[in-house]
C-alpha cells in the first residue's frame, strides 16, 4: 500500500551527469560513452518487501545500463564503460543489457528467464527479509535476480546507472509488497 511518507521520495543522489527533472525522472547529460553514470533513491531500505516500477527504454540504455541496489557507500560514476551497480563491494545489480548479475566487480549469475532484455517498462522488487532482488512486469514474474543473506539487516537504497547520453530513467516507489511466486500485478481485463 502507497504512504504519503514516500510522496517526497525519488532519486536524489545522482553522479554529476545526470539532470533531475522531477523525483522521479532524470536524464543523463554527459557526453560520450566512456563513464557510468549512477542514482541513489533517496530513502533507504533495511527490512521488508518493496516494489519499484522503472522506466528504461531500451533504446536508451546503451551498453551497460543497470539497476540494483546499493548502499551508502557504493559508486555514482566510473571512469571505464562498464556495468556500474554491482561493480563494488557496496553493490548488487543486473545489466539490462547482458542480464549478467554483479557484485564486487564480478558476474555472480545471469538474469534467469527466456527473455532477451528487460523491457522498457518492469518492476523491481527488493525483499530485505530474505536479501532478494526479483524482477516482473504488470503479467510476468521474470525470477529472482539475487539472493545475498549478507543483505539481511543491511541499509541499502535502489540504484539505477547508464552510459547513453540522452537517457530518461523514471523510477516510482510503488508501496511496501508481500510475498509474490507470481505476476507482480493482476492481469487486467
Amino acid at each position: 500500500m502507497f504512504s504519503q511518507r514516500y510522496y517526497a521520495d525519488g532519486l536524489q543522489t545522482l553522479s554529476k551527469g545526470f539532470a533531475k527533472i522531477n523525483n522521479n525522472t532524470i536524464v543523463r547529460t554527459r557526453t560520450g560513452n566512456g563513464v557510468s553514470d549512477g542514482a541513489k533513491w533517496s530513502r533507504p531500505f533495511r527490512r521488508g518487501k518493496h516494489v519499484f516500477e522503472i522506466v528504461f527504454p531500451r533504446q536508451m540504455r546503451g551498453k551497460h545500463a543497470s539497476v540494483g541496489i546499493g548502499l551508502k557507500k557504493a559508486a555514482l560514476v566510473s571512469d571505464c564503460n562498464k556495468t556500474l551497480v554491482g561493480s563494488d563491494e557496496h553493490s548488487w545489480g543486473v545489466d539490462l543489457v547482458t542480464k549478467e548479475v554483479c557484485h564486487n566487480k564480478q558476474k555472480i549469475g545471469k538474469f534467469p528467464g527466456i527473455l532477451t532484455s528487460l523491457p522498457d517498462r518492469f518492476y523491481m522488487y527488493i525483499d530485505m527479509d530474505v536479501g532478494s532482488l526479483l524482477f516482473g512486469q504488470e503479467d510476468k514474474f521474470f525470477g529472482v535476480a539475487l539472493t545475498d543473506e549478507h543483505l539481511v539487516g543491511s541499509v541499502v537504497y535502489p540504484m539505477v546507472s547508464a552510459t547513453q547520453m540522452g537517457a530518461a530513467i523514471t523510477v516510482v516507489y510503488r508501496g511496501k509488497g508481500k510475498h509474490i511466486d507470481g505476476p507482480i500485478r493482476k492481469k487486467r481485463r
